[in-house]
């Protein structure tokens, strides 16, 4: 494994992805069959991946992912190293929301090292959403020209809504580009509206008290509240309703246009408001 040469330390125990996936299905109380028959849809490489206990989190991890490559350099990180109980709750995820042609093309995409977080990611609005809500995956015909809509999610008793799901390294990206290039740098500039990047044309113009649009977007920088909200609020106001910045974990920083809607955003993906991925002018970012 890269992570023996890379930080060897943070090594615990090894094993194989098959074997953690065993293991964390039985720990989560998936029977057998269930857990064999997610397994066995993965394709290769990535089931053939290898995996490791790390020291500094407790958490099983699998190798599959390519190091970023900024200013000549390499630049290593948990992309590379994704926890196990990510891929396994995006499979119930798939297996659950998707229809069985969908599915197959989904899994078919994780076998992308370059891409394969980005993929991942797309599952977490189904996990977030209660099972009795109907979802849609890759939903054409809702959005702009052609382009086709990650998540159709209509309540039988509420508003429908239409995400876009993002994993964004642009931002990590520009700002270590940045500070390659002035390394007496004290502080990282750094723009928040790169994460909304295409998100405007993903949407046509539409009333927010039928439909709420907006996306679900996933990072590694932690970013300044003042700066996101302007760069959010610059956005077009019919096509973008909403944007929500988190992860697997059950609470989320929710940017909204009126204060019910993030309500009602907060309630349909059952999270609690969260500070974990902003930080206010005059506090450093953890």
């Amino acid at each position: 494994m890269l992570i023996d040469h890379i930080f060897p330390a943070v090594v615990a125990e090894k094993s194989t992805l098959r074997e953690r996936l065993v293991a964390e299905a039985a720990a989560s109380g998936l029977t057998n069959e269930y857990a064999a028959s997610l397994i066995a849809a993965i394709p290769e490489p990535l089931i053939n991946a290898s995996a490791f206990l790390d020291r500094l989190t407790g958490l099983w991890r699998y190798e599959f992912g390519i190091p970023f490559s900024i200013a000549n350099s390499h630049y290593w990180g948990t992309h590379m190293w994704v926890p196990v109980a990510n891929l396994l709750a995006t499979l119930c995820c798939a297996h659950m929301r998707l229809s069985e042609e969908k599915r197959t093309a989904y899994l078919a995409r994780l076998v992308n090292p370059e891409k394969h977080q980005a993929i991942l990611v797309e599952m977490i609005p189904a996990q977030k959403v209660d099972p009795s809500v109907p979802m849609e995956f890759e939903v054409v015909g809702l959005g702009a020209g052609n382009r086709t809509v990650d998540w159709a999610i209509q309540p039988n008793d509420g508003r429908t809504v239409l995400l876009d799901v993002k994993r964004r390294t642009i931002d990590f990206i520009k700002q270590a580009e940045e500070m390659s290039v002035d390394t007496s740098a004290q502080t990282p500039v750094h723009d928040p509206a790169l994460l909304f990047l295409s998100i405007e044309q993903k949407f046509v113009p539409a009333d927010p008290h039928e439909q709420l649009q907006g996306a679900y977007i996933c990072t590694d920088i932690k970013q300044n509240e003042e700066k996101l909200t302007l760069a959010f609020s610059a956005l077009s106001a019919d096509r973008v309703h909403f944007v929500i910045i988190g992860d697997w974990k059950a609470d989320a920083y929710v940017l909204a246009r009126k204060p019910e809607d993030q309500q009602y955003l907060l309630s349909l993906f059952r999270v609690a408001p969260s500070g974990r991925f902003t930080f206010r002018a005059g506090y450093e970012p953890a």
